[in-house]
């Protein structure tokens, strides 16, 4: 779809915005200021400038609105979120577009669920590409048996590589991880930012950190033997073909 109608909405808000700076300032002012000299502004001047600013806004919040109908009428929700913003950068305090915008962005969860099985004791299974400051939701659901047979020393178990277990998550759990997309399938793990996993459990829900793909797996040690798999309902990564 063309997205021209949201490149126009983004600069007409630019705009408004640069008019609401300067809108203490008349033309006479302006050049007053460049010869160095003060001149009083013209009251009735100003006053007719911000009626006419104030009807380009009202403008501005009609269209923008009329639009962000269309596009959820279409089912183009990330559309419409996009132009909700605009309007809340606007008009921060203002209730009924923060409550919107949360419904909105509810909705765009609910609907772009990806069901995605988790096998104990497999690799990182990709799940999608996310996006910084998305809302990104998992929920998981089932169970599974897990046998750890191994030989212990005085100092207990010791933790095997990254790729197998993670100290940092509780044993078996569900974690995640943002990173880009090796050669192999797997998350690649180098740079200056190397990405963390983290605790998903049952329920996950908090914006991406990061631009890249989201990854799921559960936190098994090496050696341990599964039986069952456990079932998640993934909302933020793309779909395909999106």
């Amino acid at each position: 779809m063309n997205a021209r109608p949201l490149v126009v909405a983004m600069m007409f808000l630019a705009a408004l915005v640069g008019a609401a700076v300067g809108r203490a300032q008349s033309p006479a002012a302006g050049k007053a200021g460049q010869k160095g000299k003060a001149k009083p502004a013209n009251p009735q001047e100003l006053k007719r400038l911000d009626s006419r600013l104030d009807e380009a806004r009202e403008a501005f919040l009609r269209e923008t609105t009329a639009l962000i109908t269309s596009y959820e009428n279409l089912g183009q929700f990330e559309r419409a979120r996009m132009l909700l913003e605009s309007l809340q950068r606007l008009d921060p305090g203002n209730e009924p577009i923060k409550s919107k915008l949360g419904a909105l962005t509810e909705k765009i969860l609910e609907t772009s669920e990806i069901p995605v099985e988790l096998v104990p004791g497999a690799a990182w299974l990709p799940a999608g590409p996310v996006t910084k400051d998305r809302p990104m939701r998992i929920r998981v659901v089932g169970e599974y048996k897990m046998i750890f047979t191994t030989e212990l020393g005085p100092a207990g178990a010791v933790a095997g590589p990254a790729d197998d277990f993670v100290t940092a998550v509780p044993l078996g759990a569900v974690m995640g991880l943002i990173a880009p997309l090796g050669s192999s399938g797997q998350p690649e793990l180098q740079g200056d930012r190397p990405p963390r996993p983290f605790a998903v459990g049952a329920a996950y829900e908090k914006p991406a950190d990061r631009d890249g793909v989201l990854f799921l797996r559960i936190n098994t040690p090496p050696g341990a033997k599964c039986t069952g798999r456990l079932n998640a309902r993934v909302s933020g990564p793309e779909r395909p073909g999106q």
